[in-house]
């Protein structure tokens, strides 16, 4: 028979019985959840998590999904917990805002699929949250980014929520990736080592600007462009080939083994 519980009493709990909210799933960050687990191996679990009951009478986590995880990860068995009943999907979600800080595009998709669920518009939703219904609305435009931008902001918290809702501004998802990309190659050489004592040469610093215009053409998202992007395009690449084999060729030709690239114009089609 299963336990009947009360509501607002605090019980002790297997870890190994709780369940996590299919609908409050999120990325939890590895680092984050190894700190977390290691305050929890010296101080324990400070703050109780929130459970319900679903129809087959199974313990769901309505709030505190890393606070259950870093507890396993630190080899605790059981947790304390406080029952609740009625409207937990909100209740989850508003406690996840106050308590965990969700990533912006996690909270925006939970935003969504809250006004999915109960009919609410941008005014029901923002009261219900706390929030001002501007808040809410910009919040929400993050839904509009293409999945690998929203992919890339789950897995890397320093890229500020500014960054993402300046890119979701953008018309299309060619100029939103283009937004997104420019800001993480500039973000990714503000942590590149200099060496202010050791000056390039004319010839080095141009082959590492050669290098990095290698790197860049490899990963030109060029199945986005349009076909005028892409016919000229194929003519700067053309242009950089021809160049590269008449320079290979007064070099004496390409390295022993290796012969020029002749990459076909239709592959950009």
């Amino acid at each position: 028979m299963a336990t009947k519980y009360v509501k607002g009493r605090l019980y002790k709990l297997k870890i190994a019985d709780l369940h996590p909210d299919p609908k409050q799933a999120r990325f939890m960050e590895p680092n984050a959840l190894n700190d977390l687990a290691a305050s929890i191996a010296k101080l324990g679990v400070l703050v109780p998590i929130q459970f319900c009951q679903d129809e087959q009478a199974a313990l769901v986590i309505v709030s505190g999904h890393r606070r259950v995880q870093a507890a396993g990860k630190a080899g605790l068995t059981e947790i304390n917990g406080t029952f609740t009943a009625g409207d937990t999907r909100l209740q989850g979600f508003v406690d996840n805002l106050q308590r965990e800080g969700l990533a912006p595009v996690d909270e925006a998709e939970q935003m969504d699929a809250l006004m999915k669920e109960y009919t609410f518009n941008q005014y029901q939703l923002a009261e219900a949250l706390g929030k001002g219904q501007s808040t809410v609305s910009e919040t929400l435009t993050l839904n509009n980014l293409p999945e690998d931008i929203r992919s890339a902001a789950r897995t890397n918290v320093n890229i500020p929520k500014s960054v993402l809702l300046d890119a979701a501004k953008m018309k299309s998802d060619f100029a939103m990736r283009r937004k997104f990309q420019n800001y993480m190659a500039k973000a990714g050489k503000t942590l590149q080592p200099t060496d202010r004592k050791k000056k390039l040469s004319k010839e080095r610093a141009l082959l590492v600007k050669m290098d990095e215009l290698s790197g860049k053409i490899s990963t030109l998202p060029w199945g986005d462009w349009s076909e005028d992007d892409r016919n000229d395009l194929t003519g700067a690449l053309t242009g950089i080939r021809d160049r590269a084999n008449e320079l290979l060729n007064a070099m004496g030709g390409a390295p022993e083994g290796e012969e020029a690239q002749q990459p076909s114009s239709s592959n950009l089609k």
